[in-house]
């Protein structure tokens, strides 16, 4: 069955997409609608069977896909759940069937209707790719390495492209769209060409996880799906997380910030797992079957660039997904907001009357859509001892709150759901500081060590959209 988008308005011949991941492939789908034909250009040899490449080295760890991303996944391909299923990945509702234990306590445990799927990163890419590759108009070029784009009279024109060892030659477009991730080279080339660069935002974490794949057994984690053990800031950096996937297989992926790393060796690794805050893990795989070597991942900082406050900016062209904003990976919102950041292209493209007219529209959007997972991200990791970066205000006073909606969140169905809420990215941050929600944590929190004030009560209420005002 084929794949075809809505028709839309044409607004071009050819639209071009740098990258071939999942935050590309989205984008195809979305140009597909709008333009006679599309092309993908990926440097890497993309396999048509389920397999890790190795331009995407974080595709070997855990994953996780949440309820935004989910939904809207389902939105632009409405076969994808069905074939999903039927390779082996997993359903489950994301609190019911999993264990969260963040900031010292679990989640509450409830049936909440966040229905999700747990599966390896290559299985959703691959799936992915086979069917935008079933749009009639859609073609992708893997062994490509764009090397600059092609300006004049302040519009791109196309890039210019080497495909294997052959010499570099220009492909023109009427609309051009970097999804080329955080390697992205969009910066540069808009520099050379007069530009400017984009503002950076950076908070570096120093994030270093090793992740290794287990035989699933029935009565591991005693029938749940998943583990999130967190630790607690500001000292403690450990945390694991173990995910079920197609194949009766467990992803495990543990580590840390600012140089927290599980070894690579089996033993090691086991060891590591004990000294997790909780031993849900290692209660698994101190037994499991290994069924791969281990393998690292370094990711050093959250990193936003700020495309949308540049003052002069080219007609027919776009940034999207990590080549724009790169987040946390324990967080797990990238491919969601890359989701996201594809419904708003959609959006954008309906209304415009022209390709040049679209950047405009589209970055205005993402920017919305990147503020709260942005605010969660860098705002979480400087609750850490150690993490430098700049610090909005409000930022030291929202953590603490935050501190204590988690522990709220234990024994109160109410907090827990608006909580992940927002961490799903389906509500705004300010959506805790609602005072109906802060009544709850703070009778849920009567009696702790630090609780809640009535005057802490009235300040938390702007806090969360004074931070996001300030980016």
């Amino acid at each position: 069955m084929h794949v075809v988008p809505p028709p839309g308005r044409l607004l071009g011949t050819h639209a071009l997409v740098i990258g071939a991941s999942i935050s590309g492939l989205l984008a195809a789908r979305i140009l597909a609608a709008h333009f006679q034909r599309v092309t993908l250009f990926d440097r890497d040899v993309l396999p048509s069977a389920v397999e890790n490449r190795k331009a995407v080295p974080q595709g070997r760890h855990g994953h996780g896909l949440l309820a935004s991303g989910y939904r809207g996944l389902k939105r632009l391909f409405p076969d994808l759940e069905r074939e999903l299923l039927q390779r082996g990945a997993v359903p489950g509702d994301i609190i019911g069937d999993v264990r969260w234990f963040q900031h010292g306590c679990y989640k509450a445990k409830f049936r909440s209707g966040f229905d999700g799927l747990l599966l390896s990163r290559a299985l959703l890419e691959t799936t992915l790719r086979a069917q935008v590759l079933q749009i009639p108009n859609v073609r992708i070029d893997d062994e490509s390495h764009v090397l600059g784009l092609t300006e004049e009279s302040g519009v791109v024109g196309g890039v210019q492209v080497s495909r294997g060892q052959k010499p570099a030659v220009r492909v023109a477009a009427d609309l051009v769209v970097d999804a080329g991730g955080r390697a992205s080279r969009s910066a540069d080339w808009l520099e050379e060409l007069g530009y400017g660069r984009p503002a950076v935002e950076e908070v570096p974490v120093d994030i270093r996880y090793t992740s290794m794949t287990f035989r699933r057994r029935p009565r591991d984690l005693g029938g749940d799906n998943g583990a999130i053990l967190a630790p607690k800031p500001p000292r403690e950096r450990a945390v694991g997380f173990m995910l079920a996937m197609e194949g009766n297989r467990w992803i495990v992926s543990m580590g840390g910030w600012l140089g927290t790393r599980a070894p690579l060796d089996l033993e090691g690794f086991v060891a590591f797992a004990r000294e997790l805050p909780r031993p849900d893990i290692y209660e698994v795989i101190r037994d499991a079957e290994p069924l791969t070597e281990a393998v690292g991942y370094v990711f050093p900082s959250n990193l936003r660039r700020r495309y949308e406050r540049m003052r002069r900016f080219p007609g027919r062209y776009l940034v999207m997904g990590d080549a724009m904003c790169s987040f946390n990976p324990l967080y797990g919102q990238g491919m969601s907001v890359a989701t996201l950041e594809a419904l708003a292209l959609a959006e954008a493209l309906s209304r415009a009357s022209t390709p040049a007219a679209v950047s405009k529209p589209f970055f205005k959007a993402a920017s919305r859509i990147i503020d709260t997972p942005w605010t969660i991200a860098a705002g979480s990791d400087m609750a850490f001892e150690g993490v430098t970066g700049r610090r909005p205000a409000g930022t030291d006073v929202v953590n603490w709150y935050l501190n204590h909606v988690h522990r709220a969140a234990a024994t109160d169905r109410v907090v827990c759901r608006a909580f992940f809420d927002v961490a799903n990215l389906l509500e705004p941050a300010p959506t805790l500081f609602r005072p109906s929600i802060v009544a709850r944590v703070v009778r849920a929190c009567v009696g702790h060590d630090s609780p809640l004030t009535i005057e802490a009560d009235r300040s938390m209420t702007t806090a969360p959209q004074a931070m996001i005002e300030t980016r």
